[in-house]
């Protein structure tokens, strides 16, 4: 049916407002065909809106939708009278939509209803209005479809003529880029559509049309610098060539748009301030841009705001600690190189001897003593009994003796580590501090672990985990541990050296999703969804990301000089050398210190039993 036919009936002196039957069946054969054989195979459900702005067509849509309901039985409808119902919430997924003016679907609400889902609904609408206000009523819901990215959206019409014809837009053709020009898709004949599917893909290249990728400065995932052939910016890195890879697939252009994300902070308190840059959030939100790379990490939080595809990295949340940390103690290093059943054994043996002596020769039990620490006897004793457990004493520890300076001194070389922590837990209890970056601590405030001991985390005024290992190493002898991702860290560690002096523990503290942020309902979800898993599949990301992460590292290196990588080993070399000459010495000053206070032990008992000789002789 069309207004135009209706004002030629009334030309023919025929009722007004009513259109032949054969007019009506064709348009209810058309719209039949429609719910049964393209909304069926979608989905089990379907919302009929109806929203117009004249009673007379109102009636009318409420007469063929009492026809379609006589005819179909594959699917559940849920019907919406926008002019006689309060208006029903929810998502609305697929829908066929009846209205006579632009005007008349926005007053639907519907894409207030869609807009926080993330999939593509499929819109059908069937516009009804005289010939002459199609073309400009057709072009405003194309153009709101555009806008909203609805890429599922076609448009019916009847014309005078009696004709159904469906038209769409294609985003991205070679004529024009992110356009909404309506095209003719498809035709009823009567029985059914001349051409299939109903909703062309409209995506299979985008004609060199240009899209816009927000970028940072995060490598080696994103790397930016000046091409001074091109005269413009360029990027490389793990996620610069998947997404150029993506680019080439679809024949796209990309334009790299540059933000410098400081904090999280600074973007919230600038938040809506037109002066002021706006945050990745709000240009993808704002649909300035298409995509945003850089090491975007996925939050419940992005995801109330935006859209991804699947996940193409993992990037696993490590505790990197000073190795220094865990280094044996002067004291500790003295009894480890025996066990504690040796140590106990050699006390008891001590003291046995030491009572026996203190019975029967109580002016010479020190020499027990003597004898263990290898010191040369004044005199030997008059008693063949005593001389026997000298001499059993004294060849019972030569071997002992000779065992533990070897192994105490080739422990020293050595320079052993206690057991090293494996999860980040051990570290808290251990009195240590953990620090990463603002944005990774607002990620982790969710975690039970995180938020029962928040105190203990610092945060460093910078997104790149380089700028967080780098605070680590300036603390020197602080109790801190970094928090970054686990490639970053072994990258960077590398690069600059420091491999031997951390060590990354290997229980994980979180392990986090790496994916492409977009606006909502965007148009390449689902694109990006499949090319992603084919990529996968075939193992060109994790090959991209293995050789992106090592030619970070090469490239590191060789940015650092010669000299400074000398330097680096020397002091290194120095500082060993000077660890195990202070260990030595304090070895030997407490083996003095220990003969000390034997001398002086000793001269306190021969004046004791000098005092009572005299005494006796008195």
């Amino acid at each position: 049916m069309n207004v135009s036919k209706i004002y030629a009936s009334y030309l023919e002196s025929k009722l007004i407002g009513v259109q032949a039957e054969d007019a009506n069946q064709y348009v209810v054969r058309a719209l039949k065909h429609v719910i049964q054989d393209v909304f069926a195979q979608l989905s089990a459900t379907l919302i009929i809106t109806l929203a117009t702005s004249d009673a007379q067509m109102d009636k009318w849509f409420g007469n063929v939708v009492g026809n379609l309901a006589s005819t179909w039985n594959s699917v559940s409808v849920q019907m919406l009278h926008v002019n006689h119902l309060p208006h029903v919430p929810g998502r609305k997924y697929c829908n066929l939509l009846l209205v006579d003016s632009y005007k008349a679907l926005l007053s639907t609400q519907i894409t207030e209803d869609n807009a926080d889902s993330d999939d593509h609904e499929y819109y059908f609408i069937f516009l009804q209005a005289r010939d002459a206000l199609i073309p400009a009523e057709l072009q405003q819901i194309l153009n709101h479809c555009l806008n909203n990215f609805w890429l599922h959206c076609n448009v019916m019409v009847q014309t005078a003529q009696m004709e159904v014809l469906i038209y769409s837009y294609y985003p991205y053709t070679s004529q024009r880029c992110q356009s909404a020009q309506p095209q003719l898709v498809n035709r009823f004949d009567g029985q059914r559509m001349i051409h299939a599917p109903m909703f062309p893909h409209k995506l299979r290249q985008l004609h060199q049309c240009p899209l816009t990728v927000v970028v940072w400065n995060a490598p080696p995932f994103v790397e930016l610098k000046w091409d001074e052939r091109a005269g413009q910016m360029d990027a490389i890195g793990f996620e610069v060539t998947l997404i150029k890879q993506l680019a080439r697939h679809l024949n796209c252009t990309l334009i790299w748009h540059n933000v410098t994300l400081e904090t999280v902070a600074t973007y919230q308190k600038n938040w809506g301030d037109e002066s002021q840059p706006m945050s990745p959030l709000e240009l993808l939100m704002k649909r300035h841009a298409n995509m945003s790379v850089g090491n975007f990490r996925k939050t419940a939080g992005r995801n109330d705001k935006l859209t991804s595809p699947v996940a193409h990295y993992y990037a696993p949340l490590v505790a990197t600690v000073a190795i220094k940390h865990f280094q044996f103690g002067q004291l500790t290093l003295l009894y480890f190189p025996f066990q504690s059943c040796v140590w106990l054994l050699l006390l008891v043996a001590l003291i046995l001897h030491g009572l026996i002596y203190m019975w029967r020769w109580r002016p010479i039990g020190l020499q027990v003593l003597e004898l263990l620490l290898g010191v040369t006897l004044v005199r030997l004793p008059r008693s063949w009994l005593q001389r026997v457990i000298y001499a059993h004493w004294l060849y019972g520890s030569i071997p002992l003796r000779v065992v533990y300076q070897s192994l105490l001194f080739h422990f020293i070389r050595l320079q052993l580590f206690e057991t090293l922590p494996y999860s980040f837990e051990q570290l808290l209890a251990s009195n240590f501090r953990g620090m990463c970056s603002s944005n990774i601590l607002s990620m982790l405030r969710e975690m039970p672990q995180v938020a029962h001991n928040y105190d203990s985390y610092i945060s460093i005024p910078s997104p790149y985990d380089e700028a967080v290992l780098d605070a680590l190493h300036q603390m020197g002898d602080g109790r801190y541990f970094a928090i970054t991702g686990l490639d970053p860290s072994v990258a960077h560690l590398t690069a600059t050296n420091r491999q031997r002096s951390y060590h990354i523990l290997s229980q994980f503290i979180n392990l986090q999703q790496v994916v492409i942020y977009m606006p909502k309902h965007t148009y390449f979800k689902e694109l990006f969804n499949d090319m992603l898993r084919n990529l996968d599949a075939s193992g060109c990301i994790d090959f991209w990301r293995r050789d992106a992460f090592a030619e970070y590292s090469r490239r590191t290196l060789q940015q650092r000089s010669l000299f400074q990588l000398q330097d680096d080993q020397q002091e290194q070399r120095q500082n060993e050398q000077l660890r195990q000459l202070i260990g030595i010495y304090s070895l030997m000053g407490t083996l003095y210190a220990v003969s000390m206070l034997v001398f002086c032990a000793e001269l306190l008992c021969h004046r004791l039993t000098k005092r009572k000789t005299e005494r006796r002789l008195l």
